[in-house]
């Protein structure tokens, strides 16, 4: 029997890229590639994501093309797209769905429970370009790079900053990892060629794993008054909401750091943008908002002491084919009837 696999390309993984799946018709498959019309560029897939991410699978229209063309598919294969229910139940032959991205806001995981369907994703996708800009983050701000290049195309020669009396190098600092998976066990691995002082803490990861992976386990109160850099690393859930408020920012040091490229609402940004007002903690390196993009008024934009950046951590060609590479070896798997590796449900 030959398995239907429908593809959609969008502003992020294109048809050219998605065509990376051919080879699956060795394994007696048939692979058809369609593109999504509403995301054409990367600007539109950031979008309709982000809509997606904040407001749910109602905030956005299904793909046309998808909808015409579920109905003899066993496999749907997207990226950013939204399989929502009307897409489900759709497909009465549908096996399988595979998002090719870390999140799978953009899939119903209710309706696919109910048909009892499989879902995989793609954790790890951006795991490499987020790390490395984590790290980089980190050094933006502490270091003033990115103050100092503004200052130069304005005209101004400054050396010296609100933090000069506690720019440090990397080596003499301990940094905090909250959420030690797919993208904060790889920030310690880079931030051991500095030797930096490791100490995590993830409430779902055993301590001995966290260990081993060459950072020290800690409780969240720990970690808060030890770090010097406090990196966030979790998924947005009740449980992790707000995870850093007033109280976790009243916790860290004066001249403590905090990172996020992770998700916006694990952290009180009235909070923070107070904490860093008043120079309570040393600064921050924010990629991801409440809103985005960033309003002209938001109390980010008047401090000092913060490093902005416009939701980019994991934007890298190199993610885009990671997330094709991954998609492609568990659809090999399914096919050949192995186990998956990568199954959300």
């Amino acid at each position: 029997m030959t398995t239907r696999i429908l593809c959609v390309g969008d502003g992020a993984v294109g048809v050219d890229l998605m065509s990376e799946l051919k080879p699956l018709e060795s394994l007696c498959a048939e692979v058809t590639i369609i593109q999504d019309t509403d995301s054409t560029t990367l600007p539109e897939y950031m979008d309709r994501l982000a809509l997606v991410e904040r407001d749910g699978l109602g905030a956005v229209s299904p793909c046309r093309g998808l909808l015409d063309h579920c109905g003899q598919a066993h496999v749907i294969v997207v990226d950013g797209t939204p399989v929502n229910r009307e897409v489900i139940d759709n497909s009465p032959n549908l096996k399988l769905v595979a998002v090719l991205r870390g999140g799978v806001e953009n899939a119903d995981l209710d309706a696919l429970k109910e048909r009892g369907i499989p879902l995989v994703h793609a954790p790890q996708r951006s795991a490499d370009a987020v790390a490395d800009y984590t790290v980089g983050m980190m050094i933006a701000e502490n270091k003033n790079i990115a103050r100092s290049h503004h200052f130069i195309i304005e005209g101004r020669w400054r050396k010296n900053y609100i933090n000069q009396d506690y720019v440090h190098n990397m080596r003499t600092r301990t940094v905090g990892i909250i959420g030690f998976g797919q993208i904060g066990s790889r920030v310690a691995k880079r931030l051991s060629g500095f030797d930096s002082r490791i100490i995590a803490y993830d409430p779902f990861m055993d301590a001995e794993a966290i260990r081993s992976a060459g950072a020290e386990a800690v409780s969240l109160e720990e970690l808060l008054e030890q770090s010097d850099f406090v990196t966030l690393h979790l998924r947005t859930s009740q449980a992790t909401h707000h995870i850093i408020d007033a109280d976790a920012l009243a916790q860290m040091k004066p001249t403590a750091y905090l990172i996020n490229t992770a998700r916006s609402p694990l952290v009180d940004e009235e909070a923070l943008a107070e904490a860093l007002r008043e120079h309570r903690i040393g600064g921050a390196a924010i990629d991801v908002f409440d809103a985005e993009p960033l309003p002209a008024d938001h109390p980010y934009l008047s401090l000092d002491n913060v490093t902005l950046t416009p939701h980019i951590a994991g934007t890298c060609a190199d993610t885009w084919h990671a997330s094709v590479e991954i998609g492609l070896e568990e659809l090999s798997r399914y096919l050949r009837g192995e186990p998956f590796q990568n199954r959300r449900i």
